[in-house]
């Protein structure tokens, strides 16, 4: 049962960004007040990036994170991208064409509950915003701990859940209220941005991320709340 649950919600979250990918960087740039270009870029230069290492950017979406984790590495640096949604990676590939790196970015079609690479393949493997939609948390987490290299960095940045109560209640009457109805504007059914609140209240907590993240072997636990705890950046050493 639990099996198929996944499988489920798995179909679920690929319908979903399927049908939200031409306007999803638009309107996460509006529903964030531009926070989220932030957030990525304040993730990229606390991970340690070297010029020259590869990097694995799981749940990659419309490519913003690959991009910045780009430029971050240099001419010489390789980044993969790999998403399980194709119209995401159409984006995203339209999104690259448009920088100097579209040599550097590989995009693939995959899953991040299975990674299609050998273990130790990554010096550095990331995930932007995509850890509240997978079917399985600690299972990504230790597919991305298995083909990142020994010494190397495995980084989470996503958003969070406010701790202080009143910005609490602010947030999520904005985030299931306000948010869908606009992100609704122009979807004659399935209007997709009333299921998204719901991968908001089942994400866990900031300190359960962090405990997953030692659970599934990574070392240095380092986590920053940003925004008044909106996001929150975690980031291991394996």
């Amino acid at each position: 049962m639990e099996q198929m649950d996944k499988h489920r919600r798995e179909d679920f979250v690929q319908e979903l960004f399927g049908s939200i990918a031409k306007r999803y960087d638009l309107l996460n740039a509006v529903f964030t007040l531009n926070q989220d270009s932030y957030w990525r870029n304040f993730a990229v230069n606390k991970a340690n990036i070297k010029t020259g290492q590869s990097i694995l950017d799981i749940c990659c979406g419309t490519g913003k994170l690959s991009i910045a984790l780009a430029e971050k590495a240099g001419l010489q640096g390789q980044i993969v991208g790999l998403d399980f949604s194709e119209n995401m990676l159409r984006q995203a590939e339209d999104n690259i064409k448009k920088t100097p790196y579209s040599q550097r970015i590989t995009l693939m079609q995959g899953n991040a509950l299975h990674l299609p690479f050998p273990d130790h393949s990554f010096d550095c493997t990331t995930i932007g915003f995509g850890l509240r939609n997978v079917a399985d948390i600690p299972k990504t987490l230790s597919e991305m701990y298995r083909v990142t290299k020994s010494g190397g960095t495995v980084l989470s940045v996503e958003l969070s859940k406010p701790s202080a109560p009143i910005l609490k209640q602010l947030y999520f009457l904005y985030f299931e209220h306000l948010l869908p109805l606009i992100g609704n504007l122009g979807f004659h059914k399935n209007q997709p941005y009333y299921n998204l609140p719901a991968s908001l209240r089942t994400l866990p907590e900031h300190s359960v991320i962090q405990n997953i993240f030692l659970q599934v072997g990574l070392k240095q636990i380092t986590s920053y709340q940003l925004t008044g705890g909106i996001a929150a950046v975690h980031l291991g050493i394996k």
